[in-house]
């Protein structure tokens, strides 16, 4: 009979252990918002008037209040403070800057003053965006984006926030997604100005560009005369974009196209601008084309069994790795400016959270000089068309009192930026994929 051999003892397998992913030194942890949206009472403007007409916005909604930060700001930014964030984005209203081509409206320049200085008070740096797809109505009667003067009405706003706000700003977007803004606006008919027409929207497009060339030129110019530094950029909106059918000439071409004209057509005219590159990323779209059809917006978009925010937008973390690559060429430092999912399922956006920026941990890893992560957004508010229905917000707000109340998912982005780390108890617990 063979030798037994008596277990004695059982060595347990170490536990798994998930090593904390940090993020560089210095590295901004944020949220963003957009004055329309928020702040309420803006009735100066384009957006305003749009809404008023029946079947343009979701429910019927306006942004009448909005979130009503115009008058809950010091709230608002003290749950950026108390959730361990150094960074917040916000725009400037220009309707209630310059209510009347060429007037200046002091009180609300010093109502922006007292937001900046509340916000560098709780060691928060402010990111300023200066156009966010609101224009004042005597611009709008001007042509707005596609009249003659455009570039020179905006030159004169950029000044003028300077001249009064400028020491209070560290990071300067002179636009968000002009991009969005001209298909939106002047392909699709679906926001302000509502056009469909091709030349319009060449126009627009040429007078955004001028418009940010003059806005960089004019905030270094005014910046070195006063012996302060300035960091100028956008906030352009990025989308991964994969063949739906493999093996396909005709969706390869048309994704090479789109990549060239959306993703960098921005960046190449304006080459030389921009200290930095602002990135708003949402959307990760699989693209076939139809013969004959090669011309169309967006046709033809895939999404079958793929997970969708609320409001049909594909999650898809790794998209966002690929559009940081994409940039790394450009050679210029990188901030996320927005990034965000509207669910009503707070643990959806947990895992949303984590997802993406294990992505951008990995992208940092692969030599990608990525600075900064914006969270889209501090609050639940006014979602353009879609009206108050697409909650994208680390905090909940009621409606109808306007209260405030933090999501679980802002703690957890909270704990994150305090250890400016994904820590292993967030990434063992948290850190599964979206499903």
């Amino acid at each position: 009979m063979p030798e037994q051999t008596v277990i004695t003892k059982v060595e347990l397998a170490p536990a798994h252990e998930h090593k904390p992913l940090r993020f560089p030194p210095g590295f901004l942890w944020g949220a963003a918002t957009a004055a329309h949206q928020v702040e309420g009472g803006n009735t100066r403007n384009d957006w305003w008037l749009w809404e008023q007409k029946s079947g343009r916005i979701a429910g019927e909604a306006t942004s009448e209040r909005a979130s009503d930060s115009w008058n809950r700001f010091e709230e608002d930014f003290g749950l950026l403070a108390a959730h361990h964030l150094n960074a917040h984005r916000l725009s400037l209203e220009w309707s209630r800057i310059e209510p009347r081509e060429g007037e200046w409206d002091e009180a609300a320049i010093g109502r922006y003053r007292q937001m900046l200085t509340s916000l560098r008070a709780k060691g928060i740096s402010p990111m300023v965006t200066l156009f966010h797809f609101s224009i004042p109505q005597w611009f709008a009667v001007r042509g707005g984006w596609a009249g003659r003067n455009a570039a020179g009405y905006f030159d004169r706003f950029t000044r003028k926030v300077y001249a009064e706000l400028g020491e209070l700003i560290d990071f300067w977007c002179t636009q968000n997604e002009p991009m969005v803004y001209v298909v939106q606006g002047y392909l699709l008919g679906l926001w302000p100005p509502g056009k469909r027409s091709y030349r319009e929207a060449w126009l627009a497009f040429k007078n955004l560009v001028g418009a940010h060339r003059r806005a960089s030129d004019a905030i270094h110019e005014l910046a070195r005369t006063a012996e302060r530094p300035a960091r100028v950029g956008v906030a352009n909106n990025l989308i991964s974009l994969y063949s739906y059918r493999k093996h396909s000439l005709l969706d390869d071409l048309y994704i090479i196209v789109s990549d060239k004209v959306w993703n960098h057509e921005f960046y190449r005219e304006t080459a030389g601008s921009h200290d930095f590159l602002g990135v708003n990323y949402y959307f990760h779209q699989r693209l076939s084309r139809e013969r004959g059809r090669f011309f169309d917006v967006f046709v033809d978009i895939r999404a079958e069994n793929r997970e969708m925010s609320d409001i049909g937008w594909e999650i898809y973390p790794a998209g966002i790795f690929d559009v940081m690559l994409e940039l790394k060429e450009l050679h210029l430092p990188i901030y996320v400016t927005e990034n965000g999912v509207a669910t009503l399922n707070d643990d959806r956006r947990v895992r949303f959270i984590v997802s993406y920026l294990k992505e951008l941990y990995h992208a940092i890893q692969s030599g990608i000089d990525i600075r900064g992560y914006f969270h889209w957004s501090l609050l639940d508010n006014f979602e353009w068309e879609k009206g108050y229905a697409a909650r994208f917000g680390l905090t909940e707000v009621d409606f109808k009192t306007f209260r405030r109340t933090p999501r679980k998912s802002f703690e957890v982005y909270g704990e994150i930026a305090r250890q400016n780390a994904i820590s292993h108890d967030i990434l063992r617990y948290l850190g599964h994929a979206v499903e």
